[in-house]
């Protein structure tokens, strides 16, 4: 069997990426950018049938998050294998009004697919629990009660935020997990990235686990960044500087280490920037490099001495999410430190290095202990967990997970 798959993303076109990020005031979304378009090459080369996108841009509202009131609408082609005819809705961009008046253009198109019969079995498929999502679902299974709805749910909505939320702001998270939740009944299955989450959501119909996607190795890196320290050990930490995610741990286990040849460099955005800035001032074996594009960071990814997740296991949310950006370093053939969280599977045990416990002085004892490893030694740790990753958690076998649970 087939499948006439519309898949409604929240990506960047490869065509217009760089334009698109050049516009953006705020933080980069990355990871969800990646395993979006992992699932959909997946799916491509595991011959699902066809796909068609159907894309809302991953960008935050005029004026404060992004330089346009208004997202243009555009084709574009995910696939040379026929003509994909993807599509990038014109929506307003202004904050709230955009929440309300977006849907419109969204239904019309729903609307054509569901009119356009190839004689394969219609699949709406949505990435991520929000709200517009989940009511688009709605309206295209009213439209035509044979479609099946799938949900690919990354991240829980109630864990959505990096920050603590407060006042007005937790009242409408609250307010959006609710609505959610209420329109689950329109899912016919789930794909988790982790097993707690079928718990948590209380779900009764069948799912999946796909806990990420390893990245290819071979995605086009950028050398120029990683040029300038080609002779440096380094630690390398590459994502969001929210203190909730451990970045604070990470400096202060640094900062006690000894070893005067050892680098510390730290890629992206968030509330810590500030506390990076203060202690490069004591330490100039810290680097900040601030926002640094994919490519870049790939290839500082795949020189680094070691790379170094400092998320613990202290947080609710921890057992609802599996850390992209662990799937991420270990594509690179590095080895990687990472707490075991309650959402990480026991088969990757065998290729992180996990610190005793808590204690900042565990996370110092095993980074030194990994820096001052024999080099050869330490690319076959990395090697075998890059191994691991590209054999068993590629976008084709993953996402022949889906089409598994499509087939049901």
């Amino acid at each position: 069997m087939q499948f006439d798959i519309l898949f409604l993303g929240r990506l960047f076109p490869r065509e217009v990426e760089a334009e698109i990020k050049a516009k953006m005031k705020t933080g980069m979304r990355d990871a969800g950018n990646a395993l979006q378009w992992n699932i959909i090459d997946g799916l491509e080369t595991n011959n699902c049938g066809r796909i068609k996108i159907l894309n809302y841009l991953p960008v935050d509202s005029y004026p404060k998050g992004y330089t346009d009131m208004t997202i243009g609408g555009f084709t574009f082609q995910h696939t040379d294998k026929y003509r994909a005819d993807d599509l990038n809705v014109k929506c307003t961009n202004l904050t709230v009004v955009k929440q309300i008046c977006n849907f419109r253009p969204f239904k019309r198109e729903i609307k054509k697919w569901i009119n356009t019969d190839n004689g394969m079995k219609k699949v709406i498929m949505i990435y991520t629990a929000d709200s517009m999502p989940l009511e688009l679902v709605k309206y295209a299974k009213k439209g035509c009660s044979k479609i099946e709805s799938c949900c690919i749910i990354a991240d829980l909505p109630e864990f959505d935020s990096a920050k603590e939320l407060h006042g007005i702001m937790k009242l409408y998270n609250d307010y959006k997990v609710h609505k959610s939740e209420s329109m689950y009944n329109y899912i016919d299955k789930f794909v988790l990235l982790t097993k707690q989450m079928a718990d948590k959501l209380n779900i009764k119909v069948p799912f999946t686990v796909v806990e990420g996607i390893a990245t290819n190795t071979d995605a086009p890196a950028d050398e120029t960044l990683s040029e300038q320290f080609k002779n440096d050990k380094y630690i390398l930490y590459t994502g969001t500087l929210n203190y909730c995610f451990g970045i604070g741990v990470l400096v202060d286990a640094f900062s006690m280490m000894p070893d005067s040849d050892v680098k510390l460099i730290i890629c992206g955005f968030g509330e810590a920037e500030e506390l990076i800035r203060e202690k490069q001032k004591t330490d100039d074996r810290i680097v900040f490099l601030g926002r640094v594009d994919r490519k870049q960071v790939l290839a500082l990814q795949r020189n680094a001495t070691v790379l170094v997740n400092p998320r613990q296991n202290n947080e609710e949310f921890t057992k609802y999410s599996f850390p992209s950006k662990n799937l991420e370093y270990l594509s690179a053939g590095v080895p990687v430190v990472a707490y075991k969280l309650d959402g990480i599977p026991d088969e990757y045990d065998e290729y992180l290095f996990y610190p005793d416990n808590d204690e900042v002085e565990s996370l110092t004892l095993l980074l030194e202990k990994l820096c001052r490893m024999d080099s050869q030694m330490r690319m076959e740790l990395g090697q075998k967990g890059m191994h691991f990753v590209q054999n068993r958690k590629n976008a084709e076998s993953q996402t022949k997970k889906i089409l598994d649970l499509l087939y049901e």
